[in-house]
């Protein structure tokens, strides 16, 4: 089996005032471009926008639960 491991950058500087809401962020993961209380929400904010990286803000828990990659 050959696995390819994904080095996600640390977005916990951007991410922090999103905690429990869901946030979009650009493909290079520098910068939100939208965020909400919903997944629903954070998809309507970005329709315009053809790749993005939307996943719902947690505390700090060592592990990331799952994320949704949108192309």
């Amino acid at each position: 089996m050959n696995d390819k491991i994904i080095k996600v950058p640390d977005t916990s500087s951007l991410t922090q005032k999103y905690l429990n809401k869901w946030a979009a962020l650009s493909q290079d993961y520098k910068k939100v471009i939208a965020s909400g209380n919903t997944l629903s929400e954070v998809l309507r904010k970005t329709t315009n926008e053809k790749r993005k990286v939307v996943f719902r803000v947690l505390p700090k828990l060592g592990f990331a639960p799952g994320a949704v990659f949108l192309d």
